[in-house]
């Protein structure tokens, strides 16, 4: 290898080290792969709830169902980057509704969907079995 390669190969080396040694202090997910990604760095803590999103649709006959990339298109993780819009807006939940429609012809219309916050209750970092759920934002046409 020549003077110039290995001199360029070093400094890069120096480089993306010195990006990754300050994303480990001072950056967050935006910034990968010069930072850890804290959600999977980072633990609960051991006494405050889990909280996990879910969406729920409410239709004709009463009957609450779950909604999920099978029958209604959309991913949690998808209704969680935007839950501040929602919450802001519930009428942008209109398009889950109109998604599960064209996915399930034939069954009763949805008349509300609704994102929940699953609370998993913990002590000592271990469930205790009682669960909250609040509804954080709510859509009826």
């Amino acid at each position: 290898m020549s003077t110039r390669g290995r001199v360029l190969r070093v400094a890069a080396t120096v480089v993306f080290g010195a990006l990754t040694l300050a994303g480990t202090f001072w950056g967050d997910d935006t910034v990968f792969p010069f930072a850890p990604f804290r959600m999977f760095s980072t633990a609960d803590k051991p006494n405050e709830p889990v909280l996990v999103l879910r969406t729920d649709g409410v239709d004709t006959t009463g009957r609450r169902i779950e909604l999920d990339e099978r029958n209604a298109g959309v991913r949690r993780a998808e209704i969680e980057a935007q839950i501040e819009r929602f919450k802001a807006d519930p009428s942008l939940l209109r398009s889950v509704r109109e998604s599960y429609a064209a996915r399930n012809p034939g069954k009763p219309p949805l008349v509300e969907v609704d994102i929940v916050e699953v609370q998993h209750h913990l002590r000592h970092a271990q469930p205790t079995g009682e669960i909250t759920e609040v509804v954080l934002a709510r859509y009826r046409p």
